[in-house]
């Protein structure tokens, strides 16, 4: 009887090891497959360049393609909706920005940015400031508060979509400064921009997508709309230099639907995080004068919980105006 007990515990460790061994080749085999990044704004802007350059040298690291699919609309809403329903099998990740999370405070939305998906790690932080053409009478952003005042609803300004914290942040000077504009959104940042430029629109306030018109003389930068100034940009005021407690929330992070294990995840963080060493993505974030700001898988995690708890009562002084 003692010999069978010992050799009964003898193959439950042999059963063991084999089950862990299992689960290791398993996550040594992922990726078999290409890899879907989704992001939910369109194509060429400040989220979709520097988040594609990343996928691009991920790739290199994975073994296999990371395909971007753009999905823009609700300020990446519409992508995160059904990004949760995906099979948490790794082969379907996306980028949450700080739209999605402030889309989940603003309206009805089929998704929880922290229940619902599994961080991975973030990359990076926008920079958002507000823009004019260089011949428009608005100098300076007192200039462009000063004939709202005077002109009600007159100042049309374009951003990437409604419930984007650009978005936010532009009704809430409102209120501050006592003054109401006419909110024009659009997909994509570019297309904000290219809006602007097109004489479409009386401003923009948005990402860096706007950063090429501005050094070239086309765009004049009016105001930063983030806690500090912009290195390159060291002359152009915070609203909060100007007197308005006011800054835009920003994250930019990979998630994945929920119940992702952790093997698969470890590996993505690992192919991600290597990547950020990329020549490519480190000019991609230059190109929008954004910063790289990394957190591993569990302080990304910690930092979504803080931005949608900090950002419900924001959302709810502005929403439905």
């Amino acid at each position: 009887m003692k010999k069978l007990a010992v050799v009964s515990v003898f193959f439950l460790v042999l059963f063991a090891i084999g089950a862990t061994c299992s689960l290791d080749v398993r996550a040594q085999n992922y990726p078999t497959k290409p890899i879907e990044l989704w992001i939910g704004y369109g194509a060429g802007g400040s989220t979709d360049i520097p988040a594609r350059t990343l996928a691009d040298a991920a790739s290199k690291i994975l073994g296999q393609p990371v395909v971007v699919v753009n999905m823009p609309g609700g300020g990446s809403a519409v992508m995160l909706g059904q990004l949760k329903n995906k099979k948490p099998d790794g082969y379907v990740i996306g980028v949450l920005s700080s739209g999605g999370i402030l889309s989940a405070h603003l309206r009805k939305v089929p998704y929880q940015p922290v229940k619902d998906f599994d961080p991975i790690m973030q990359y990076s932080v926008y920079q958002y400031g507000v823009v004019v053409k260089a011949d428009s009478p608005f100098k300076t952003m007192k200039d462009m508060i000063d004939y709202a005042k005077a002109n009600p609803n007159k100042v049309k300004y374009s951003t990437a979509g409604v419930g984007t914290p650009q978005h936010l942040t532009m009704m809430q000077l409102g209120d501050a400064a006592k003054v109401k504009w006419t909110h024009i959104p659009f997909g994509s940042g570019n297309e904000a921009i290219t809006a602007l430029l097109g004489g479409h629109v009386d401003a923009a306030a948005q990402t860096t997508e706007w950063k090429a018109q501005v050094d070239a003389g086309r765009l004049r930068l009016i105001s930063i709309l983030m806690d500090k100034r912009m290195e390159a940009y060291p002359k152009v005021p915070t609203l909060k230099d100007l007197g308005y407690n006011i800054t835009a929330p920003s994250i930019l992070a990979i998630i994945a639907p929920k119940g992702l294990s952790k093997d698969k995840v470890k590996i993505l963080h690992d192919a991600f995080h290597k990547a950020m060493q990329d020549a490519k993505f480190k000019n991609s974030l230059k190109q929008f004068d954004l910063p790289e700001v990394y957190r591993n898988t569990e302080d990304t995690g910690k930092f979504i919980n803080e931005l949608y708890v900090s950002t419900e009562k924001l959302c709810k002084s502005v929403e439905q105006k």
